[in-house]
Formats: C-alpha cells, structure tokens, sequence
C-alpha cells in the first residue's frame, strides 16, 4: 500500500510518462519530426509548428485530477483494490473513480493469440454459443473465440 512519502512526486510521473508515451526522443504527433523546441513544459515542432504539451495528444488530455492522485486510482486499478477503498484513499467521487477505472479498462491492448505451424483444434458446444480453442503443438500456446450460435 503506498502512502504520501512513497508517491512518486509530479516530476518524476511526468518522466514516466514521457518515457511511455515518447521513448529516449520527444517527437510531434503530428509530423513525427524530432525537430522539438521546449519552452516552460510546452513543446514546439520546428517542422509543422504545431504546439503540444506531455498530454495534449494522448488519451490522457483531459485529466483534470493531480497527477499524484490518478498516479494513486492507476496502482489502485492495477491491485483491483475495490471502488470504495479507492474513494477513500484518495478522496475522489465514486463517479470519478469509476470513471477513470472504465477508462484504464478501455485502453487496455487487445489479446491476439497468433498460432504457428502444427496446431490442435477443438470445439465445445453451449446452449447458443461455441467455443473454440486451438493449442500450438509442443508449445503452451493458446488461442480461443467464443461464437454466438451453434453453426460453426
């Protein structure tokens, strides 16, 4: 459980998230030049001249909570520490809480399961769906699809 001396501070969240969003380099999201000019936390492309800050082009542009405090309903995401106990550690609405737990929810990458060479395929029958499920053969590999019906 962190505690306000083991929050990582505003800078040091926004360094990560640097990291995340730009890799070593900041680059425009518009024209993806490396050309960048930083003034006061804003950035500037050299190229297309388009300005843009850290969040400005991601899914996190409008954040409008501290960072220390979505850093907190992020870890309490990650360890499904329950909505009411979120509230609680950090003082946010329920609406707010679950709000940015459908927002995490919706970002998250999409599972594909790519099969290689020899595979074992089966299928299981429910009442209006089949489920098929295939397995690489000789590794752990898996990869499954629910169908609604029963006509595969």
């Amino acid at each position: 459980m962190y505690t306000k001396d083991q929050l990582p501070s505003e800078a040091q969240i926004r360094k990560y998230l640097r990291r995340i969003l730009f890799g070593k380099n900041v680059f425009c999201p518009e024209c993806r030049s490396r050309r960048i000019s930083v003034q006061s936390g804003r950035y500037r492309c050299k190229d297309c001249r388009i300005r843009f800050s850290l969040l400005s082009h991601s899914w996190l542009s409008n954040i409008k909570i501290p960072l220390q405090k979505w850093w907190m309903v992020l870890w309490c995401w990650v360890c499904q520490v329950p909505v009411k106990q979120t509230m609680a550690l950090t003082g946010l609405s329920k609406v707010s809480v679950t709000k940015w737990f459908d927002t995490f929810r919706g970002h998250l990458p999409e599972e594909t399961h790519i099969l290689e060479r020899v595979v074992q395929l089966d299928e299981a029958y429910f009442k209006n769906m089949t489920l098929i499920m295939a397995k690489q053969k000789g590794t752990r590999n898996l990869a499954y699809d629910v169908l609604i019906g029963t006509s595969v």
